[in-house]
């Protein structure tokens, strides 16, 4: 488990954001090209270990993880966006499986941009993901 998979496992579980993309839609890593629309995909961009004294059996990892929403229309895409942050932004102290005291919070938003080859409009939400996993 990491964060990818935690962040994943809180937007699959609230329901305004499965009423625009169904969970199936919702994945870690990229989506093959030609799945239904809208959809979320979800990866890591960076992630550090917190290096303390005798951290013993568990270990502190920090993780930037970027959601990138693919929408048929802009409209669909700033709602699916909304919905991504409204589910996922400062959740403190979760536990899901794997890993221990998941904390959410929003980071940098990305540009608004369109595939002009697919028709598909594209947006970015960086979040930040911390947890506690065993070494």
């Amino acid at each position: 488990m990491d964060g990818v998979a935690a962040l994943r496992a809180v937007l699959v579980a609230n329901a305004d954001l499965t009423a625009i993309a169904a969970p199936d839609n919702i994945s870690a890593g990229p989506r093959p090209a030609g799945m239904p629309l809208p959809s979320v995909m979800i990866s890591r961009v960076s992630a550090t270990d917190r290096n303390i004294p005798s951290p013993g059996m568990t270990r502190h990892v920090r993780e930037r993880v970027q959601v990138t929403v693919l929408a048929r229309n802009y409209p669909e895409q700033k709602a699916l966006l909304r919905a991504v942050r409204h589910a996922a932004a400062d959740r403190v102290g979760l536990d899901v499986p794997g890993v221990s005291n998941v904390t959410i919070h929003t980071e940098a938003a990305g540009p608004d941009f369109m595939s002009e080859d697919t028709s598909i409009w594209i947006g970015v939400q960086d979040f930040i993901v911390t947890y506690t996993e065993t070494r």
